[in-house]
């Protein structure tokens, strides 16, 4: 049976009027692909914890795409029907064994024709990971140390220490010289520090410090807010309600990425379908890339929606347009990748798709 929703989640949980959007969508007239989505648990009421998993739904069935869950350990299922798989990382830290299963399940849909969309085989989800596929590939992004103790630090002062596998600025520190360097390691910090970063001052000539947000989907780049703040750690919650950040934010949402291109070379370089991107623009116009999110969430009620309404000065129905969009991008992109290979949409090849996956 395929999966449009549950009823469940419209009366419990966070996020309740998004789940009564999903609820009230109209499915399309015509399916326009059928796709497995390859996620940790293989279950609906565990799978939309995240609220990006509501969005993912919710575009899927805005644009007539029918989906099954399926965990990647569990070997036998039915491929006969299924025209792509979507791999989906959320809650995989809650199951270990999920990234090498699920390297395993794209091997074995690839070997049946199946188009595979955002590949998670040979995904890290660390800091490093990023830094160090930057900088092979020539994208700019600042140097890094792995480090166990303050004493082994060879970049220069100042820097960031950090847990490399941490996100959401996490244990995320500035030491500006070896004495504070020495003092923050002093701290009873859990999971310890174990990443040096080396400091690029963005800060803009009227005090400052500003992060762009992309989602990249496919070869779209969309862009999400442009934070302000005084501080050298931006994000969501540091982000200043001025008039100064709700016209710029304006600016990048009406006007695009300028450079999304470059944006777009960034998430290859990481092998990714579906990612957000964090960067900042030096004083020379240059960019500088800080991060990627593989796994990114977004603000969907509560506190952090409010912060996100307030930074942006967009109005409740503008949020709300923000994640459609995103939604919308994902199942263009399936759309897409289906399209790109028709035989698996000829029902004569659904035998050997089936014998392929199901071994």
């Amino acid at each position: 049976m395929w999966n449009n929703g549950d009823s469940w989640h419209a009366r419990h949980g966070d996020g309740q009027w998004l789940w009564r959007l999903i609820a009230n969508q109209p499915r399309a007239g015509v399916a326009n692909a059928r796709v497995i989505i390859v996620n940790p648990y293989g279950d609906l009421q565990q799978f939309t914890r995240s609220h990006v998993s509501k969005v993912l739904i919710w575009g899927l069935q805005r644009n007539g795409i029918e989906w099954k869950l399926r965990n990647p350990a569990w070997w036998r299922f039915d491929a006969d029907r299924f025209d792509a798989v979507l791999c989906w990382p959320y809650g995989f830290r809650q199951r270990p064994g999920f990234l090498r299963n699920c390297s395993e399940f794209e091997r074995r849909a690839r070997d049946s024709g199946l188009p595979v969309i955002n590949s998670l085989a040979g995904c890290d989800f660390r800091h490093t990971w990023c830094l160090r596929l930057w900088k092979a590939g020539g994208i700019e992004c600042a140097s890094y140390q792995q480090v166990q103790r303050w004493k082994e630090i060879e970049l220069d002062y100042p820097l960031i220490l950090r847990t490399d596998r941490l996100h959401l600025g996490l244990n995320m520190h500035l030491a500006r010289n070896p004495e504070e360097a020495r003092w923050i390691f002093r701290r009873d910090t859990a999971p310890p520090l174990d990443l040096a970063i080396e400091f690029i001052d963005t800060k803009g000539q009227d005090g400052y410090y500003r992060k762009w947000r992309s989602h990249v989907i496919g070869n779209n780049v969309i862009p999400r807010q442009v934070q302000l703040s005084k501080t050298w750690k931006v994000d969501l919650e540091a982000a200043h309600c001025c008039a100064e950040a709700v016209e710029e934010d304006q600016r990048f949402i009406a006007g695009g990425e300028p450079q999304a291109g470059l944006v777009v070379l960034a998430a290859r370089m990481l092998n990714a379908d579906i990612i957000a991107l964090d960067y900042a623009r030096k004083p020379d116009g240059s960019y500088i890339f800080w991060e990627g999110n593989r796994n990114f969430e977004l603000s969907v009620g509560g506190q952090m929606w409010s912060q996100f309404r307030s930074t942006t000065g967009r109005s409740n129905e503008e949020c709300i347009e923000s994640l459609r969009v995103i939604g919308d991008a994902i199942a263009g992109l399936i759309i897409e990748r289906v399209q790109r290979h028709p035989s698996v949409l000829d029902m004569s090849s659904a035998h050997t798709r089936h014998s392929a996956l199901t071994g």
